[in-house]
């Protein structure tokens, strides 16, 4: 009986997943809140150097985006906006976005 680790298909997608994102992209998730309270639905943006990424929060308030690039980022919700430094590892912000005008703020 011969045993196979992977089969060609699922190693050709597994290589094909790899190469989806450039080795210098971004990804970064967390959760969106105002007054303490989810902010749901509201658009983001992140920049990094010449790309950017555009998404949107969900319905309890959480967000995921990805960009390819890294390094000094601008990351934009609601007409707010903070830098961040980004490398190649998905990281956790969440962020408490002000009514008024303001930066965001780490949460």
């Amino acid at each position: 009986m011969k045993y196979e680790m992977f089969s060609p298909r699922a190693l050709l997608f597994a290589a094909a997943f790899a190469t989806a994102l450039p080795a210098g992209a971004a990804t970064i998730f967390g959760s969106l809140k105002r007054g303490g309270k989810p902010l749901p639905g509201v658009a983001l943006t992140l920049v990094c150097g010449k790309t950017f990424s555009a998404g949107q929060a969900d319905a309890k308030g959480n967000y995921s985006i990805a960009v390819a690039g890294s390094g000094s980022c601008n990351l934009s919700v609601d007409g707010k906006a903070t830098t961040l430094q980004l490398g190649g590892e998905p990281t956790r912000y969440d962020f408490e976005v002000p009514a008024a005008d303001g930066p965001l703020k780490p949460l």
